[in-house]
């Protein structure tokens, strides 16, 4: 789905100014240039297109249109070849923009995965910047007829923009909920999964500061938000120096006063107990975990370079369910990835029953330029194969969550109220510290506060959501 945020600040001045025969005409003031940024992908590309719109306002303001805007940024996806197509058809619908004048540019890991062969697709391309070359973006406010044709894509082993803190204001252009916003703390990979393009269009691992990372979260918190989610393409490798991720969160529950924590996408070989124990004591660090999967059967995890094996991998989960109460786990699986037998995929729906996840996202396989699954495997099964495969773990996977949300109903919960519903205004969004959605009737539609924690009693249950109606304390 095609993510627009932006807001466009606009300012009208009027004044009278007398004159006279001695004064000297002024020089009308040039408008200030307008930019556009469209977001395509992860959580992680949000927070880039962030820190671009933090970049650039100091020159130029934000637009929610793209005919409004001098330069318009596409800040793309490189996962899925779906991704790149939806970039494609954009381009070629913003291309009267271009013709009229405004600059366009490919921000992100297409751009740095597709690299200068954008520049000659006959595209409305002006130019392209990888992830970590966004400082570049303020000189093309300064001087804009400069750098048509030109490509920014060094890979940096310590960028890390520790040093341009997003607002509150900033944050709150790119999410709906006012309560919630996302922090990246850790850029890169050093995994090299077989099929993952991330350590070639985002870098290896670097970490940001903790205080840099403390001072942006507690901002937050003094400005109202309640929930943060700390980012990393391995987010629980963080490092910087001698601190760990288990340090960084410390640091977070000592030192600021947000009340939720959640963090996203982890590997499930950077689960030490201590982490574990510390998500079970700490009511603040909250009882969600996401451990990507990728694939159930040995050979494949093997191949896809995951670096451990199912029965590792399942004693992790064990290990979190028993010590962390109520906790949500959910995950990744992809279809169809090279090799992939027909037991193997067995063996893949058969883990996703053992491991009981709550929720899924789940892919057909999708091979990328320049991974080493593209070097090393041809991508030998059939896409009607993928697509066969993908739908019998989705409908495994529906059925799991169903089910597990069901052994909610009747019971009372504690959930943070976050929005009103979108498909009616007499129901508000709450959110369990599990992560789990509820749909509410509150008490009182006038009195609903985002933020607020509200005792929920459970009276139904879909695959995706729970249903409820607020009682008194």
């Amino acid at each position: 789905m095609i993510k627009e945020f932006s807001r466009c600040f606009k300012a009208a001045v009027s004044a009278r100014v007398s004159k006279t025969e001695t004064e000297m005409p002024t020089a009308p003031k040039a408008p200030a240039r307008q930019f556009y940024i469209e977001t395509y992908g992860c959580q992680m590309n949000e927070y880039d297109s962030l820190l671009a719109g933090k970049i650039l306002e100091s020159n130029a303001t934000q637009t929610a249109s793209p005919a409004e805007a001098d330069i318009i940024l596409l800040n793309t996806c490189a996962i899925r070849e779906n991704a790149h197509q939806k970039v494609y058809n954009r381009l070629r619908e913003l291309s009267r923009f271009h013709k009229a004048g405004a600059k366009v540019g490919i921000l992100g890991c297409m751009a740095q995965n597709l690299r200068e062969d954008l520049l000659y697709e006959n595209l409305p391309v002006d130019f392209i910047m990888g992830p970590d070359a966004l400082r570049n973006l303020a000189q093309l406010v300064d001087s804009p007829t400069a750098d048509t044709g030109r490509s920014f894509l060094n890979l940096s082993r310590i960028e890390t923009y520790d040093d341009i803190v997003p607002t509150f204001e900033h944050h709150m252009r790119y999410r709906d909920s006012k309560i919630t916003a996302s922090v990246t703390i850790q850029r890169g990979c050093d995994n090299f999964c077989a099929f993952c393009v991330v350590p070639y269009t985002r870098g290896r691992e670097r970490s940001r500061p903790i205080d840099s990372i403390v001072a942006e979260v507690q901002a937050l918190a003094e400005s109202g938000v309640k929930t943060v989610i700390l980012l990393g393409q391995n987010v629980n490798s963080y490092h910087h120096e001698k601190a760990r991720f288990i340090d960084l969160i410390e640091a977070l529950l000592a030192r600021t006063t947000i009340a939720r924590i959640y963090f996203s996408s982890p590997h499930p070989k950077d689960f030490p107990v201590e982490l574990i124990d510390l998500m079970a004591a700490e009511p603040r660090f909250c009882n969600q975990v996401h451990m990507p999967l990728q694939a159930g059967a040995n050979n494949t995890l093997r191949r896809m370079k995951r670096n451990y094996t199912r029965e590792e991998f399942l004693e992790i989960v064990e290990r979190v369910r028993a010590r962390v109460h109520d906790v949500a786990i959910s995950t990744d699986v992809i279809a169809g990835f090279p090799g992939e037998s027909d037991a193997d995929f067995e063996e893949t729906l058969e883990m996703m029953r053992l491991a009981d996840f709550d929720s899924a996202f789940m892919f057909a396989y999708s091979e990328r330029k320049g991974t080493i699954a593209q070097r090393l495997y041809p991508d030998d099964v059939p896409e009607a194969v993928k697509k066969e495969r993908l739908a019998r773990m989705i409908d495994l996977q529906l059925k799991r969550s169903h089910t597990n949300n069901l052994r909610y109903v009747g019971q009372v919960v504690e959930a943070m109220a976050e929005q009103p519903s979108r498909r009616d205004a007499s129901d508000w969004i709450a959110r369990m510290s599990n992560g789990r959605k509820v749909v509410f009737q509150p008490l009182s539609v006038a009195d609903a506060l985002p933020g607020s924690l509200v005792q929920l009693q459970i009276t139904g249950a879909s695959s995706q959501v729970l249903h409820g109606k607020e009682i008194h304390a």
